[in-house]
């Protein structure tokens, strides 16, 4: 009984840990190269920006297990809990590094460098020339745009200007030349950040052979 509670407690312990402090992830590309190397096995700190509340089933660990099952997959996809976040002990900012989930498959993580934050509540000028980048960001953020006759159409009103409702990210990986980022893909939302990259816990080049592929030198590496 007492073998019983001490590993469901076990159990509780590492979802904690996963959920609300950090995981660990790999960076899959050289995208992000020279600060971040492929086969980087990174920290993500989620204390630093906050923890985020589960969207659906597949967030939850150990219970994630049953949309492995492709019908309750397919349900799960259609699940959107309301977004919330416990508070961290900064916001991300121009600079930082961080994991977030891909527009296109939120199953997978991206490591990009946050080149520019757009606040809540902060203006944007909306012309044809600045359309183009702020589309995705109007969409994301639950607005209809449309351009008709030379005219702008935001929520199916004329307008020069939007103002968002939660605060966007510019992504890009400092490997400018083969990076997949917001230049493709646009802003991505407040929600979509999972937390922040602090260090490197250790490295391993699949060039190499085995005995020679660990990166000694990036053990525990840590970044500003």
């Amino acid at each position: 009984m007492r073998t019983g509670k001490f590993i469901i407690g076990i159990l509780l312990l590492c979802c904690f840990i996963r959920m609300v402090i950090g995981e660990p992830c790999t960076v899959p590309s050289g995208s992000m190269e020279p600060t971040l190397l492929c086969g980087d096995r990174l920290w993500i700190n989620k204390l630093a920006y906050g923890g985020r509340f589960p969207s659906r089933w597949a967030d939850i660990p150990l219970l994630n297990v049953f949309t492995w099952i492709r019908p309750l997959r397919l349900a799960d996809e259609e699940n959107h809990w309301e977004y919330r976040r416990l508070p961290g002990y900064s916001e991300p900012k121009q600079g930082d590094i961080a994991v977030f989930n891909s527009p296109a498959d939120p199953q997978l993580l991206l490591v990009k460098r946050i080149t520019r934050v757009v606040k809540k509540g902060e203006p944007l000028r909306i012309d044809r020339r600045t359309l183009l980048l702020y589309r995705s960001l109007i969409l994301r953020d639950g607005g209809k745009v449309m351009e008709k006759d030379g005219k702008i159409y935001i929520d199916g009103k004329s307008s020069s200007q939007y103002i968002p409702k939660q605060r966007f990210y510019y992504m890009e990986g400092d490997n400018r030349m083969n990076s997949h980022d917001s230049r493709s893909f646009g802003f991505i939302s407040e929600e979509a950040i999972i937390g922040k990259f602090d260090f490197v816990l250790f490295s391993i080049d699949s060039q190499k052979q085995w005995w020679k592929a660990i990166r000694l030198r990036r053990m525990m590496m840590r970044f500003p």
